[in-house]
């Protein structure tokens, strides 16, 4: 066998080698590899008690300004209310008032609301700047016991002058009933009959109620629900005479009531 005929049937040997190797890999499936992308894991959360919408001060909470929002459960703080404790959270702080401003989706704890009958719901209730005082009331001074928390009253003063007459004044118009006794429910169902109404008045006119339980009779007359907001009473300083006055302020005109002497308005 010569050279020549030796190298052709080696180079036609590898030929077939190869051809073989190539065919096989076509025959075989292909895999393709695939980056798998996992989830990233949730961190486990509870719902807690939250605010729906920003909560002023002095605000009463009604059911529709909370809800149950998921937090993680890293992130609680034992002054939070949780679902899976207090489910009935939402309509057991009902009617609270809000000591503190509560952002929207802030969560809600107990110390930045103040429950009807809690120590401090009546100074979270009064309008900033008013003050509260109580007079003595009855059936018979109360409007028979229809006058209810956040009714609006006139405070009506009755005394005895010269030769006995009595006189009747109107002191204070338009004034906000904050409670009767101890009821500050606004269910107005049922009637209220108490000993004490507390009233929602300026520092002026604490002085001149305080004056007027000490010398007179008073008696809370109920506002129509109509013109509840028609008349503004501010108290002024003694003129000369030495009188004290009211002003009231009637559909936009004043009128001054002398506060003594006889005499009614």
């Amino acid at each position: 066998m010569n050279a020549t005929r030796l190298v052709i049937l080696i180079a036609a040997g590898l030929a077939a080698i190869l051809a073989a190797f190539f065919v096989r890999n076509a025959m075989q499936p292909r895999v393709i590899e695939r980056t798998v992308t996992e989830a990233p894991v949730q961190a486990p959360s509870v719902r807690v008690l939250a605010a729906r919408r920003d909560l002023a001060m002095g605000q009463r909470v009604s059911p529709g300004d909370l809800y149950w929002q998921p937090w993680p459960e890293e992130a609680i703080s034992p002054a939070y209310i949780r679902e899976s404790a207090d489910g009935e959270a939402i309509n057991r702080l009902a009617g609270s008032v809000v000591r503190a401003v509560i952002a929207q989706g802030e969560p809600i704890t107990e110390r930045r609301l103040v429950a009807p009958g809690a120590s401090g719901f009546m100074a979270a209730v009064i309008t900033p700047g008013m003050r509260a005082i109580a007079v003595p009331t009855s059936a018979r001074a109360g409007a028979g016991g229809f006058i209810l928390p956040n009714d609006r009253v006139d405070l009506i003063v009755t005394s005895q002058g010269e030769n006995n007459a009595f006189f009747a004044q109107t002191l204070l118009e338009n004034v906000r009933v904050l409670a009767i006794d101890q009821s500050i429910s606004e269910d107005g169902s049922d009637a209220v009959v108490g000993s004490t109404a507390t009233l929602e008045v300026t520092p002026q006119q604490a002085r001149i109620a305080a004056q007027a339980i000490a010398g007179g009779t008073l008696t809370l007359s109920l506002r129509s629900l109509a013109d509840a907001s028609d008349a503004i009473t501010d108290v002024e300083e003694p003129e000369a005479s030495g009188q004290r006055v009211v002003r009231v302020f009637r559909y936009g005109r004043e009128e001054r009531v002398a506060l003594s002497g006889g005499g009614g308005e």
